[in-house]
């Protein structure tokens, strides 16, 4: 960065006086303008010009010496240069006082100097800066791009941009833990990292239509620039100046941000390439079409065969994603949601100490969760697993529900372990629990609900009441299903059917007098109870609530 101190180190200017404005000498100055007339606006500056005046028309009109300069001042022009002689024998006070108020330099030739010759050598030093910049920039973007190539590209890429800039980067993924290098201070980055999850989502369209985003913090400058591809942001590099920044800083740091995007792509192709595979064995195993246990285990990851004892099976039913019309979304939009949400999965069996193998059907995901084995439980961890997935937000209208299968250690037995899992899917509405081994007498209702003798139990049980409802139209099976879902109390049957007591009690006297037998007596209210469950299966949701 060419500054006026800069400047005034240069031969045709060894014989000038800073007479104003000497702690202003850091300004920056990319360009030279010659002026004479006092009346200017923002069409003639850019910001950054060193004038050159012999003060001619300084005085013009309604013009005055100290309006002139604060209007230079205002369109944040570096320095005023003055040649003294025909116009100007001194610089007023007026102008002197103004000047280092504002720390704005004024400098003096005393002698005649050729204003051509000046522009010539401060335009061709700014070039040719510019030009060896821009070589330094195309070299390193080369080394960007060979580094994005290797092993460990992404800090490999973070090192060389920390060295050329002589900065601190700030990493900071949208999935996973950020780092700095060099180590930053822990309240700057706390502060920095507050700063930037807060304000993130206001900053996103300007993020991301124009980068990098700038801001003061204490007395740093911070660039924050985003990373990914195909309309995704994976991270955000952040580049923390102890300097005010230049345009080489906001060019490094987008090549360099390019750079890592193309590394974390391949990336992002290799784990998906990874995940089809894993996604087909997967499909192999559950649908039986592997039949050898040790070509089942030929997939399995060396940590997984070394920790894990068992697995279980997993199903996450997303209802309503794949409903263009209900969620206002595309196909890929649909896909998309269904991706990210398996790395939510993926992220959180890991987190509570299993390996997760994914795959999907329609509007499910399967999951092959092997045990690592921790002090807890492993239902436990499920249970807080279930608990952070069932809150993540997959579509506008989608709702998500979770079964899971029993533990195995043979994974050809994986098939039995994905039905028990769909099977509290199918029958979640008659069970609060999303593993299979509490589904009770659900588990024998299921067995047996499309046998002939089951229909003829439901009907030696039920079917006076059930007749009875429809031709009459009132509720009594929903009262007697209560009734035993409240464990036989009839304050809170009558609580939940909105009923006061006396009601329930006719009900309850109406109904043992259709059935012809006392269902409260030890012998029939088993029996009651299992054909009330078993209805309810027949039915395909059988009783329901008012």
């Amino acid at each position: 960065m060419l500054t006026v101190q800069n400047v005034l180190k240069r031969s045709l200017f060894l014989e000038t006086e800073v007479v104003a404005g000497a702690n202003g000498l850091q300004r920056q100055v990319k360009w030279t303008h010659v002026l004479e007339i006092p009346f200017f606006d923002d069409t003639i500056f850019q910001g950054g010009e060193l004038i050159l005046s012999t003060g001619f028309g300084f005085e013009w009109r309604d013009s005055s010496n100290t309006s002139f300069l604060l209007n230079l001042i205002e369109r944040n022009a570096s320095c005023l240069c003055i040649e003294l002689g025909h116009y100007f024998e001194e610089i007023p006070k007026e102008m002197i006082e103004v000047a280092n108020e504002y720390n704005f330099p004024i400098i003096i030739f005393k002698k005649f100097v050729n204003f051509v010759e000046i522009t010539q050598d401060i335009h061709s030093f700014i070039i040719n800066a510019h030009h060896e910049k821009l070589v330094e920039l195309d070299s390193i973007s080369r080394e960007f791009h060979s580094l994005s190539l290797t092993t460990h590209g992404l800090s490999s890429i973070i090192k060389l941009l920390q060295q050329k800039t002589e900065a601190s980067i700030v990493y900071l993924p949208i999935e996973g833990t950020p780092f700095s290098i060099p180590r930053l201070k822990d309240n700057v980055l706390e502060q920095l990292l507050q700063t930037i999850y807060k304000e993130k989502d206001q900053w996103h369209d300007r993020i991301t239509n124009d980068p990098p985003f700038e801001w003061k913090l204490q007395d740093h400058t911070i660039l924050l620039q985003p990373v990914g591809a195909m309309d995704q942001i994976w991270a955000y590099l952040v580049m923390v100046l102890d300097r005010k920044s230049d345009e080489f800083d906001f060019l490094i740091l987008d090549r360099a941000s390019l750079a890592i995007s193309q590394d974390l792509l391949r990336k992002h192709y290799l784990d998906e390439k990874r995940l089809r595979l894993e996604s087909t064995w997967l499909n192999d195993l559950i649908y039986r079409r592997i039949n050898n246990e040790e070509q089942a285990w030929g997939f399995i990851s060396l940590s997984s065969k070394r920790n894990s004892n068992c697995y279980q099976i997993v199903i996450i039913d997303i209802e309503d994603v794949f409903q263009p019309s209900s969620l206002s979304l595309s196909d890929e939009e649909n896909e998309s949601a269904i991706y990210h949400y398996s790395l939510k999965i993926r992220s959180e069996f890991e987190k509570y100490s299993f390996t997760p193998y994914i795959t999907s059907k329609r509007n499910q995901i399967i999951v092959l969760a092997f045990d690592l084995g921790t002090t807890n439980s492993s239902k436990e961890r499920i249970l807080k697993v279930i608990d952070t997935l069932l809150y993540v937000r997959v579509g506008e209208s989608s709702q998500i529900r979770i079964g899971v299968g029993r533990q195995y250690q043979l994974l050809l037995d994986a098939h039995n372990s994905l039905r028990e899992a769909q099977l509290v899917l199918n029958y979640r509405a008659f069970s609060t629990s999303a593993f299979y081994e509490d589904l009770g007498i659900f588990r024998l209702i299921q067995l047996i609900q499309h046998d002939q003798d089951t229909a003829s139990f439901i009907k030696d049980y039920l079917s006076p009441i059930i007749y009875y409802d429809k031709e009459n139209g009132t509720e009594l099976l929903l009262t007697l299903a209560k009734y035993f879902e409240f464990d036989r109390s009839k304050k809170l049957t009558a609580q939940d059917l909105y009923i006061v007591r006396q009601t329930l009690y006719h009900r309850l006297e109406k109904i043992k007098m259709i059935l012809n037998f006392d269902f409260e007596a030890p012998e029939n209210r088993l029996n009651v109870e299992i054909a009330l469950k078993s209805y309810q299966f027949t039915q395909q949701g059988g009783v329901s609530s008012k």
